[in-house]
């Protein structure tokens, strides 16, 4: 596996993202790890990646990472690697991540948000009805950061083919949406709306996608027009 050279983006006061490039399925793909900076200084970690020792110490010199939270069961792949790196650090998974990795014996379920170490300043939505993906929606008040997974996607810039066959399928080429491989995994249309409106409710002003986009121009158009297909 090639090193990755990908630097730490400040996305906002306080948020951090870093970009893993890989092959999967034999397309040329990336995802993204963000980092939080919570108010007693230490770190939380959405969906890892691997890290080399020049990006872990750039890490380390923000602050302590002490939460690793896997966000679905499509997005576990490297959270082993990195609690490797941080073993002090408290390790957290959907229903369906823990289900996957039975290897990782630290990993936690994902506790209410008033009881969890981040309490007051993260909130996560378990996006119910779509059961296959068991996503959560992550959003940070302070910066009003909305973080997601694969329920929304917007993949722009130099592309491989492959990648812009998959979109010409999907959706989700130079515009944020909802791809059609998501939409035909819904089994509960009910549930998935009651969701959007909670999404909706919050006081967006970028969302950070974990393949490719972090959406920062008219993000709560951009974010009713792509979850307007539940309508």
């Amino acid at each position: 596996m090639q090193e990755s050279t990908e630097q730490w983006q400040a996305i906002a006061d306080g948020i951090w993202a870093l970009s893993y490039h890989f092959s999967n399925a034999g397309m040329k793909v990336s995802t993204r790890m963000t980092v939080i900076r919570l108010a007693d200084g230490s770190l939380f970690s959405h969906s890892a990646v691997p890290l080399t020792e020049a990006q872990k110490a750039k890490l380390d010199a923000v602050g302590p990472l002490r939460y690793i939270v896997a966000p679905s069961t499509m997005h576990h792949l490297f959270v082993g690697k990195l609690a490797r790196l941080y073993p002090q650090a408290q390790l957290y998974g959907t229903e369906g991540v823990l289900r996957k990795r039975p290897d990782l014996q630290q990993l936690q379920p994902l506790p209410p948000d008033s009881e969890a170490p981040w309490a007051g300043e993260l909130q996560h939505l378990r996006l119910d009805g779509i059961p296959m993906l068991d996503e959560t929606i992550w959003f940070h008040a302070a910066s009003g950061s909305l973080i997601a997974t694969d329920v929304l996607q917007c993949w722009q810039g130099p592309l491989s083919l492959p990648v812009r066959m998959y979109l010409g399928l999907t959706g989700g080429h130079e515009r944020l949406t909802v791809p059609r491989t998501v939409r035909l995994l819904v089994r509960d249309r009910a549930a998935v709306q009651a969701c959007v409106r909670q999404m909706l409710g919050w006081p967006v002003q970028r969302v950070i996608l974990l393949h490719n986009s972090v959406i920062a121009d008219r993000p709560m158009q951009r974010l009713r027009e792509a979850l307007s297909v539940w309508d």
